[in-house]
């Protein structure tokens, strides 16, 4: 095997797949014309690889996926959970900052586990809006706290803008995060 025929050999791939300058082709195309044993070999090349047979899930494999669901069903249950406690203790009128912490690391633990803002958000909001409403616009807790229907509103909305602004600044150390362990 001549030089030609190592550099045609290594090239012929790209020139099935018309990838190569037109110098190059010509190339190619002249020294098939001479050499046998390269004509063969791209011969050959053209032959249509065999398909692959079809894989059909077994039993195990429908087993572990069943089980990866469950656990991911377990977390995401834990998550919600944990988001409604937070809100349940952390309501921003109980005069504590505690909110400021929590919320973050919710939306930072939320966006590194489930990579969606969208998602993080809606764990920390939802919960939050819900059970602010039932603090404020409801008296299942006791006395009627706010006077007035526009009053319980802003409240709701001022307590929710607030929070999810700490879920944002969680989201967003959640995604340095990530961006970090890529780069390593």
């Amino acid at each position: 095997m001549n030089k030609d025929c190592a550099i045609l050999q290594d090239l012929l791939p790209l020139y099935e797949e018309k990838l190569l300058h037109p110098d190059t082709e010509e190339f190619i195309e002249e020294h098939l014309k001479i050499c046998q044993e390269c004509r063969q070999i791209a011969k050959k090349s053209h032959i249509p690889l065999p398909l692959p047979a079809e894989v059909k899930p077994s039993g195990s494999s429908k087993k572990m996926i069943r089980k990866i669901t469950l656990r991911l069903t377990t977390v995401q249950i834990f998550f919600v959970a944990i988001a409604f406690m937070l809100a349940m203790s952390t309501t921003v009128m109980n005069d504590k900052a505690g909110f400021i912490l929590t919320y973050t690391i919710l939306g930072a633990v939320t966006y590194l586990f489930y990579r969606s803002v969208l998602v993080a958000v809606l764990l920390a909001g939802v919960p939050t809006f819900i059970w602010n409403c039932l603090i404020y616009m409801t008296n299942l807790f006791g006395d009627f706290p706010i006077d007035s229907f526009s009053d319980g509103i802003s409240l709701i909305l001022f307590s929710l803008i607030l929070n999810l602004m700490f879920t944002f600044i969680g989201i967003v150390i959640g995604f340095c995060i990530l961006k970090l362990t890529e780069g390593n």
